[in-house]
């Protein structure tokens, strides 16, 4: 009787969701008092919430009855290149960009209630945009518009209920111009998506890897969409850290954030990753070598804007003088741990890093990665302790984590109820060769060549909030990186992978209670939400499922479309 008892008690919803539903957001605009809640029956975030932790509050579904789930609708997106974007959901209809569209879609039925389309300029292209075309990561939804942000950074502000263009602002910066176009190919794109906050509209701007220009956050009315500050990645002159770019370096020192950040409510602070430095060469006339004179202070970074002035607060540099590409492209989580308000950023170096929220104070690194070639480790002044030499130009040499990481842009999540974070995570390594630095039509290319080698596999995995150590993971032999993570207070931990199997873990122990094969690769983690008293999960699916390896290394659909699991 006492283990029954347990076992009902373990499954029981900790909210009802009748409850949540009564106290919830429905059909009316979104607040900021809508904004500031946690994830519930709505998810009003990229990540939802502010702490980027992407924790709901939801209950309904738990390991015991997780079994149940089934399809409830299908959605096709149409997308033509990766889906990297996690829904949004309000008054149910789920926002969702693709493609440089939005698309709207009931909740209920996974019919499309109004779509928009934006169209690129005729002399849209430059270095790698085959590449980001189409990609985006995210909308946000204040007031009685939906958000979005289109690759020529393109700003609209639209109605949330029929799709009317209310906003429409084009961001006063270039953006990559077609070679046979134009003389200067160089400029800002956009495929991070905006968040929201009170009166303003967070917006990343990059241009690092079309040929490198500064990187910026921007902060606009969530009124008019007018630009209010333009925080600035790298120190300017006469800031502290600017001595670490030299010469004229900073001017096109990339840095750009393309990931969505978080943000405290308290500190006024928005917290984002940054790009590498550019080029990625640490024999250009710009960049200093590893664990030599030249930190590159912003660049590969954890960046920290007073959201009141548009200032930096704070800029430490994970990877100082990055000779590896070990950009801190990770959504920095907020969690209060021991009374003081912690960064928690897992990153491509293997590490995961805590840092004090208020002042940028490193804390500790503690090891995620089976295996790391270039560093040991951090030391107590937060710096890493160089374990590989760098190799002169031409010479390959071989590096664990590969470029793309212990984990990358795909999201992390975690829960305060049981005390753990989940990371989308892989083991890989790569083969790096450094090249001279050449400049064409004011672009400088990489300055850098890298192979990711095969054998890599996806090992998603559970680790304590507390001290970083592992609890479980599981082991996915096929190379590539899980979408993104999401947890719920029904003690649910769920993602899916590069080969499109739906996981729905016990939060706790890793058990697997459901899952299922899409077909379509994951890159943009789930949400989960309320509709009619019923919790759902939706995937967007969609895309390549390797970057840098062969197809056959995990071959599945290039299909886009977007899954929704209910009871």
């Amino acid at each position: 009787m006492y283990g029954f008892l347990k076992k009902l008690m373990a499954c029981a919803p900790v909210i009802p969701l009748a409850l949540l539903i009564a106290i919830g957001v429905q059909a009316r605009p979104v607040s900021d008092a809508d904004l500031a809640r946690p994830a519930g029956t709505q998810w009003l975030h990229l990540n939802g919430n502010w702490d980027g932790t992407r924790y709901s509050t939801l209950s309904d579904l738990n390991p015991c009855n997780a079994s149940e789930l089934k399809v409830k609708w299908v959605y096709s997106t149409g997308a033509k290149t990766d889906t990297q974007a996690t829904p949004i959901y309000h008054d149910g209809l789920l926002y969702f960009p693709q493609d440089n569209s939005i698309h709207a879609i009931d909740a209920s039925t996974g019919a499309r209630v109004w779509k928009f389309d934006h169209e690129l300029p005729e002399d849209w292209g430059g270095q790698f945009v085959p590449f980001f075309t189409g990609k985006h990561r995210g909308v946000a939804i204040s007031g009685n518009k939906v958000w979005f942000l289109s690759n020529d950074c393109t700003l609209y502000g639209l109605h949330y209920k029929s799709g009317e263009v209310l906003v429409n602002l084009k961001i006063d910066r270039p953006y990559p111009k077609d070679f046979e176009m134009s003389s200067d190919g160089n400029g800002y794109f956009c495929t991070s998506g905006p968040l929201a906050i009170p009166g303003i509209i967070i917006v990343p701007m990059n241009a690092t890897d079309t040929g490198g220009l500064q990187g910026y956050v921007h902060g606009h009315d969530a009124e008019t969409g007018e630009r209010l500050w333009a925080a600035n990645m790298i120190p300017a002159p006469g800031e502290p850290g600017a001595d670490t770019w030299p010469g004229d370096s900073r001017i096109y020192g990339g840095a750009g954030p393309w990931i969505v950040g978080s943000w405290d409510p308290e500190l006024k602070m928005y917290f984002t990753g940054t790009a590498n430095a550019y080029p990625w060469s640490p024999y250009s006339d710009r960049k200093g070598r590893g664990g030599g004179d030249m930190a590159n202070e912003g660049a590969a970074a954890i960046v920290a804007v007073n959201t009141d002035t548009g200032k930096v607060a704070w800029r430490y540099t994970v990877t100082p003088g990055d000779p590896w590409d070990y950009d801190a492209m990770q959504t920095p989580m907020l969690h209060t741990i021991n009374g003081r308000r912690t960064i928690i950023q897992p990153n491509k170096t293997g590490y995961i890093h805590y840092l004090d929220a208020a002042t940028g104070k490193y804390l500790m690194a503690p090891q995620f990665a089976d295996k790391i070639t270039w560093a040991n480790g951090y030391n107590s002044n937060g710096l890493p302790n160089w374990a590989q030499t760098i190799p002169p130009e031409g010479e390959e040499i071989i590096v664990w984590p590969g470029l793309l990481g212990g984990t990358n842009m795909y999201p992390s999540a975690l829960n305060p109820k049981t005390g753990m974070m989940y990371l989308a995570r892989q083991e890989a390594k790569m083969a790096y060769t450094l090249e001279k630095v050449q400049v064409v039509s004011n672009v400088r290319n990489l300055g850098a060549a890298f192979e990711i080698l095969p054998g890599g596999i996806q090992t998603p995995s559970a680790h304590r909030i507390s001290d970083g150590s592992e609890v479980w993971r599981i082991t996915i032999s096929k190379a590539g990186f899980p979408g993104g993570m999401l947890t719920t207070a029904g003690n649910l931990t769920i993602f899916a992978t590069a080969g499109g199997t739906v996981y729905v873990t016990n939060a706790t122990t890793g058990e697997v209670v459901y899952n299922f094969s899409a077909n379509s690769t994951s890159k943009s983690g789930p949400l989960t939400y309320a509709v009619g008293g019923q919790q759902q999960i939706t995937f967007a699916f969609g895309g390549l499922p390797t970057f840098g390896s062969a197809p056959e290394d995990n071959p599945v659909n290039n299909s886009g479309i977007m899954v929704t699991f209910a009871r």
